[in-house]
């Protein structure tokens, strides 16, 4: 029986080692950390008479194994990932590894800074509705490794792949490859922008003529990546007709091949100008694998969006509270302030990836009312606010204290929206974790 080391006991690592003793491989799953938050990862492990050790890497036992799965969260310069590469164990990630097992699904990968997730739960909600069995997750949340085990052999799987998990593929090959976006994030894993590229056009890698590739023709960084894709490029627009895609005309989406109109704008419940970018690649992709008109309908004006992404949390003395947790870059938290046209008293800061936060900071005279900073890069979007001459600004030592605040200073018509620019690792578990406390601060007021 093959021995496979697994990296993390995250999700990812956990239902990839379920996955590899249901392919009758020998797991053993290693993390270095140990906190109350494994507690259910261990459960999961014990009752699958799965092997495991926290709190530590048994560095003397790599040699002992075949092969590693690494999780997405695991540096591939880290100390554990060196000493796999120096005892020549082969290593791959837990996407890679699930892909493995069922080569024949037909899979649309999602990359790209801003809009992941929406776009691959919308595109998944296409498919809900289309004559063909689909599963949608990955970096959503839900590892491709646990839902191959719910349904180990799909005919389409929509995931949403980061560039952690781009950084281990080698097979993995995506019939519809979508690339967003791209803007300045995850330099505190990166040296600096174009290595961020580098593992972001992975997407790409393994991709034929048979293939498609969808990008964004509102973006520059699409032209940059054109020489690198060996597929059958589509583009989608919100501002000018494409040649060959989906683009917005008179507030109708239309796919250019027949100059057919798809959906109207109206039909869109999603808020935001964003996320009409997000509905025109999402229409594209089921385009792409002969989704008729009707069931993509269907799909979009049936999806309201995803939790902690823009998300209505209540209305309060005719005040408005957005829950937008997931903004974790100062690009998708300048998408959010265009969104609006009342003033808005706006929550922000959290832990560091790096980023610039002056383009944010120059919308803040025209757009808000007050900021509130919270968390360990508070002073420094502070900084950056007074350097465009704002000055409208409170600190809170919690997100509690934020939304007492923000709630006495608000007029009605204002908005008091948590947008943090910033990940949420010093003071909550994930983004999810925020956006659930602020959830539950808004609605005691």
């Amino acid at each position: 029986m093959k021995k496979i080391l697994i990296v993390g006991a995250g999700k990812s690592g956990v239902y990839a080692a379920l996955l590899a003793r249901k392919q009758g491989f020998e797991p053993f799953v290693t993390e270095n950390s140990d906190g109350d938050e494994f507690e259910e990862s261990k459960i999961i492990l014990r009752k699958n008479n799965i092997e495991f050790e926290f709190g530590t890497h048994s560095f003397d036992k790599i040699k002992n194994f075949e092969m590693a799965v690494i999780s997405p969260g695991i540096p591939l310069q880290s100390k554990i990932v060196k000493e796999i590469e120096n005892c020549r164990v082969p290593y791959i990630g837990e996407m890679e590894f699930a892909y493995k097992t069922t080569p024949t699904t037909q899979i649309i990968s999602i990359t790209g800074t801003n809009g992941k997730s929406t776009t691959t739960a919308l595109t998944g909600n296409i498919f809900h509705y289309a004559p063909c069995s689909s599963v949608t997750g990955g970096n959503l949340g839900t590892p491709y490794s646990e839902l191959l085990l719910n349904n180990p052999d799909p005919d389409i799987a929509i995931l949403e792949t980061s560039c952690f998990q781009l950084e281990t593929i080698e097979d993995f090959h995506p019939k519809v490859a979508v690339f967003l976006n791209f803007s300045e994030d995850h330099l505190n894993r990166y040296k600096d922008m174009e290595e961020y590229l580098t593992s972001k056009k992975r997407i790409f890698k393994n991709q034929t003529p048979a293939d498609f590739a969808v990008l964004n023709a509102d973006a520059s960084i699409s032209k940059t990546l054109e020489k690198d894709i060996n597929s059958k490029i589509f583009y989608f627009s919100m501002t000018n007709p494409v040649q060959k895609g989906v683009f917005l005309q008179n507030n109708k989406i239309v796919f250019k091949n027949e100059e057919e109109e798809i959906i109207g704008i109206e039909s869109i419940r999603l808020p935001g100008k964003h996320n009409i970018s997000n509905v025109l690649a999402a229409i594209l992709s089921a385009k792409l694998l002969k989704v008729d008109n009707e069931t993509i309908k269907k799909g979009v004006e049936t999806f309201e969006g995803l939790p902690h992404r823009f998300e209505k949390v209540r209305e309060l003395d005719g005040v408005l509270y957005i829950n937008d947790s997931k903004a974790t870059t100062p690009d998708s938290t300048i998408q959010a302030l265009n969104a609006f046209h009342s003033k808005i008293i706006l929550i922000a800061g959290g832990s560091s990836k790096n980023n610039d936060f002056t383009e944010l900071t120059k919308l803040f005279p025209d757009k808000l009312r007050k900021l509130i900073v919270i968390g360990e890069t508070a002073a420094e979007i502070a900084n950056n606010a007074i350097d465009q001459d704002f000055n409208n600004i409170m600190f809170a030592s919690t997100l509690e204290k934020a939304v007492e605040l923000a709630k006495k200073i608000a007029h009605r018509g204002d908005t008091v929206m948590l947008s943090p620019a910033c990940a949420s690792f010093d003071m909550f578990k994930d983004f999810e974790d925020r956006g659930d406390k602020f959830k539950k601060i808004v609605n005691s007021l």
